[in-house]
């Protein structure tokens, strides 16, 4: 392997939506079945501008509150994407009405709700259930999966 290749990996914030009332969204679709918005961190542009304009973009959210990390994990090529990829979980909050998210979606106010969804992956179980606790626990700084 040509030297650096084996540390290049793409950055993925992912907003793990909460609503006080609804519970927390998961976007679906034919490609990624039911996962969380995400945006992916480009040169020169705010981390946090990125995000919220990506989420406003695919769900219609436009007063997401980004929050504090809940997980940080790498994952390796094939597992998420063809390309290495560097996950930035972050525990988000939004008050908009359920009408107001323009993608196909679901909200998920308990875990046992996701028994039988098509999931992503299997962290999108955990993540759920880590942003559900108030205040939401998790590991934060994951291993690679």
């Amino acid at each position: 392997m040509p030297a650096g290749e084996d540390t290049l990996h793409e950055v993925t914030e992912v907003a793990v939506i909460a609503h006080r009332d609804l519970g927390i969204l998961l976007l679906h679709s034919e490609a990624r079945r039911w996962h969380f918005p995400d945006a992916t961190v480009r040169v020169g542009e705010p981390w946090d501008e990125s995000l919220r304009t990506r989420v406003h973009s695919v769900t219609g959210v436009a007063d997401l509150e980004i929050g504090p990390v809940l997980l940080i994990q790498n994952f390796g090529p094939g597992v998420v994407d063809d390309r290495p990829q560097f996950g930035i979980f972050f525990r988000c909050s939004t008050q908009v009405s359920d009408d107001a998210v323009t993608a196909p979606h679901r909200w998920i106010r308990d875990p046992s709700e996701l028994d039988g969804l098509d999931l992503f992956h299997p962290l999108v179980a955990d993540l759920v259930g880590w942003a559900l606790e108030d205040p939401p626990a998790s590991p934060a700084v994951g291993g690679s999966a």
